[in-house]
């Protein structure tokens, strides 16, 4: 199964995104847009993992996750990756909890480092991924709207939890269950 490690996004934020997205698609740029019922925080993804290491992962997830406390994310901004050249995502930033963010990703990614899972090669930048570019030649009216945006803050959310989610791809998108939701700590 295909797995992923995520901070799935409030569902309180899921119209202000998908307004968000809205005024993206007016530019008619060729991006595929990400549901808004499917937005995430990917911390680490997994790729495919064979069920029978399924027990496995799971103690471990639970224990990369185990004593980091409750934080607040606060949305704003707008932005590609690259930032130069030609994008292939369209995100919207993180402004308040980058660094509770970067000390639970880099956690997951040190401790499940022992069962196979490489580190991650490239600094880990918090961000939420509304849109992946399908055609770079034609982002012109997109690139001049996410220039000249100023969306600032779309909104917060309290991060209460941590998933291991399950990724299916479908001809119509991909579906995304949880597979488990570790707490974290209500202290600090």
């Amino acid at each position: 199964m295909r797995l992923f490690i995520a901070i799935n996004v409030d569902p309180a934020l899921r119209a202000p995104l998908a307004a968000v997205q809205a005024n993206l698609k007016t530019t008619a740029a060729p991006v595929s847009w990400v549901k808004p019922e499917n937005l995430h925080f990917t911390l680490k993804f997994l790729g495919e993992v064979p069920a029978v290491r399924l027990p496995a992962l799971q103690e471990t997830f639970r224990s990369s996750v185990a004593g980091i406390g409750r934080f607040t994310l606060l949305l704003a901004g707008l932005g590609t990756f690259p930032p130069r050249g030609r994008p292939r995502v369209v995100w919207v930033g993180v402004e308040q909890g980058v660094e509770e963010m970067k000390t639970l990703q880099g956690r997951i990614d040190e401790i499940l480092l022992p069962l196979g899972f490489a580190r991650e090669t490239r600094p880990f930048q918090p961000h939420l991924t509304l849109g992946r570019v399908k055609d770079v030649g034609r982002l012109d009216a997109l690139l001049t709207y996410i220039r000249g945006a100023e969306i600032g803050q779309v909104g917060q959310m309290h991060v209460r939890c941590v998933d291991l989610m399950r990724s299916e791809l479908h001809p119509a998108g991909a579906v995304y269950t949880r597979v488990e939701s570790v707490p974290l700590s209500e202290e600090n």
